[in-house]
């Protein structure tokens, strides 16, 4: 098999145009036309490419083409399509019509046979008009409304990703591309931020053009053979809704710097500010030239000195080695073996690039060293693994060398974490005396980093393994502390505050109103309100469909929400699913009774509002509420419930 890769930098849309082939069901005709036909060939199908640049794809070679098959694929309805295998029996496409209106409507490509990058075509006129990556594909969601090929707004963009699009954006001297990615009127409008917070923003976006254009014609080594490195960010900071009056929490990196490699030299460009819109993180700014950082107090932080690789040839070389180990990442179906090997080979690497920066270059390379160390160690985890010792040796040089820095706080926490995982996973342990010591460890953690940037999630940590012993007091004390140490550094809230706030409201909601508004799941524009329930028994029960637990507690609260419906049983649930669709799907299919709600996770992995503002430490989580609004049980037990209800249901 071969594998095509776009060089981002050096090709342009033009090299990647629809195929078009007269009268070929997979051109304007449909799947399901194809369905009643002959199949399209190989050849046929492999005339489709990417529409977007940067898509890197597995496509057979000429002479492979003869060992692979192309299978017709049915959906529900009159959904149906066409799948491309190699010789092995992986996918490589899948073109596929999802409403049964005889229209090739998605168009998906494959690498390894894993789904990476997926086109869509929304309003069925046989063009796409969304592009989606995928799995190790990353997670952008660009949207083309007027399907020339050009993303004009994003629905979801990591913080690396933005970086990467910026960078293209500088290369290419490409404003619209540039203009996609800011922060707009839309966005601000949505979030109902007050003006006087959101008049800052609009001043900086307003000036962002002008400062991508200056950035241009400066930036003048940058070109199609540099190549994206790294990005740095700080801790994100979370403003939360109910202190800036919004309608949402505002989240923020206030500064962003990519490294680049530059004709065998390093560079470093500043991304400007960076705000959370729903999944997708925007620019609120202009990009810069250089590295910025105000962080003066960390010796270890990166100076912005260049360096110089045409100097340095071993040093290219081991940045060129990791590259191509990352670029040849194992896949989800990969062993653990696999993932522990990749992630060892990927640590040799980074201590030999520690050992050869500058001392005030080391930071980010050991911190990545800290994490393939974690990683090595929990995908193979033994007490004894070469990966968890070396780990052990890192964070002792770094105690005796830098005590009580934020970098050795990073990797002291990433072993602990560690050396927790692999003994809550080793068969025979004593669960609660290994909470307890837990407990200890992280307790210690805090009092040694005590301002380290890890010390919230410890904290975190600390008061959700309290809940589990049933020291609920012990617990509050830690969920206060999270909210001190940003109290503290109001340019630096974080949504671990938000979250130990609500936990903190949680644990004293018993006898207390539960506030729970929120979006429906099958009609997100519309909002539900506990508050019309009154007079009802609610149970709120918060879950997931990854979670085992799931289906057989959906399956109990159906039979109890039927058998007590008569006597004023209500159940509300709420998914904290990715995909709105996948949750709703498994509602009607379980057929399961009541009102049901979505908090998603968003882009970085943060809870859904529904979530926060109750602290859910862990699903699936049940509450039940009186006919008088109030909390009867804030921590109920779906397999013990019932008692409970007799007695509130008389």
């Amino acid at each position: 098999m071969t594998v095509i890769s776009q060089n981002p930098f050096s090709q342009f849309l033009g090299s990647l145009r629809w195929a078009a082939f007269a009268g070929s069901a997979l051109g304007l005709g449909g799947v399901g036309q194809m369905a009643f036909g002959a199949a399209p060939t190989v050849s046929q199908i492999l005339q489709f490419r990417p529409r977007q640049a940067e898509v890197l794809v597995t496509t057979p070679k000429p002479e492979e083409e003869t060992s692979c098959r192309v299978d017709l694929i049915k959906g529900q309805g009159k959904a149906s399509g066409w799948i491309l295998r190699d010789s092995s029996g992986n996918v490589v496409r899948r073109f596929f019509d999802t409403n049964g209106d005889n229209k090739t409507d998605t168009w998906s490509y494959f690498r390894e046979g894993i789904e990476v990058y997926r086109e869509i075509d929304t309003n069925n006129n046989g063009k796409p008009d969304q592009f989606r990556w995928l799995n190790s594909g990353g997670l952008r969601w660009g949207v083309d409304s007027d399907e020339d090929t050009r993303i004009e707004s994003w629905l979801a963009i990591s913080p690396e990703e933005v970086s990467q699009e910026l960078l293209r954006a500088i290369i290419t001297k490409d404003q619209i591309r540039f203009a996609a990615l800011l922060v707009n009127e839309i966005d601000l409008k949505g979030m109902d931020i007050p003006e006087a917070q959101s008049r800052p923003i609009r001043e900086k976006v307003a000036q962002a053009m002008t400062r991508f254009q200056a950035t241009v014609t400066k930036a003048t080594a940058v070109n199609d053979k540099s190549t994206w490195l790294h990005l740095e960010l700080g801790v994100p900071q979370c403003l939360p809704a109910d202190q800036l009056g919004s309608r949402t929490d505002l989240v923020r990196h206030p500064r962003g710097a990519m490294l680049l490699e530059i004709g065998g030299k390093t560079e470093w460009i500043q991304t400007g500010e960076l705000l959370q819109i729903g999944a997708a993180w925007k620019l609120a700014e202009g990009p810069a030239l250089g590295h910025s950082s105000d962080d003066d107090s960390n010796p270890m932080r990166p100076g912005g000195n260049r360096i110089d690789l045409e100097k340095d040839p071993a040093l290219k070389k081991l940045l060129d080695e990791l590259a191509a180990l990352d670029q040849a990442a194992p896949g989800p179906q990969a062993t653990p073996e696999e993932f522990a090997k990749h992630h060892t080979a990927r640590a040799d690497i980074l201590e030999k690039l520690g050992a050869s920066v500058k001392a005030a270059e080391r930071e980010p390379w050991y911190r990545q060293l800290a994490d393939s160390l974690a990683s090595a160690a929990q995908s193979l985890p033994t007490a004894d693994s070469p990966a968890l010792k070396r780990l052990r040796s890192l964070e002792t040089q770094l105690v005796q060398f830098m005590p009580g820095s934020n970098l050795t706080a990073y990797v002291a926490f990433r072993l602990l974490q560690t050396d927790y995982a692999i003994k809550i996973n080793k068969p025979g342990e004593d669960f609660t005396k290994l909470q307890q010591d837990w407990v200890n460890q992280l307790t210690r953690f805090v009092q040694t980093y005590a301002k380290s940037d890890d010390a919230p999630e410890a904290l975190m940590q600390l008061g959700l393994v309290c809940e589990f012993l049933g020291k609920d007091q012990d617990a509050k004390g830690w969920y206060t502390q999270v909210v001190k140490w940003f109290a503290d550094k109001p340019n630096a809230a974080s949504p671990l505050a938000v979250k130990a706030t609500g936990a903190i409201r949680r644990l004293d909601s018993e006898g207390q109103t539960l506030a729970l508004q929120g979006p429906m799941l099958a009609d997100p524009a519309s909002t539900f309100d506990i508050e019309t329930l009154k007079g009802k028994v609610v149970l709120v029960y918060f879950g997931a469909t990854w979670n085992q637990r799931n289906v057989g507690d959906l399956a109990k609260l159906k039979l109890l929400t039927e058998s007590y419906a008569g006597k004023g049983l209500e159940l509300v649930t709420v998914s904290m699913d990715s995909n709105p669709a996948t949750a709703l799907d498994f509602m009607k299919k379980g057929q399961i009774p009541g009102t049901h709600l979505f908090s998603p996770m968003s882009a970085n992995g943060q809870e859904g509002k529904l979530a926060t503002d109750l602290g859910i430490v862990v699903v699936p989580h049940l509450f039940l509420v009186g006919k008088d609004g109030k909390v009867i049980n804030r921590n109920a037990q779906v397999n013990n419930i019932d008692e409970e209800l007799k007695r509130v249901l008389k």
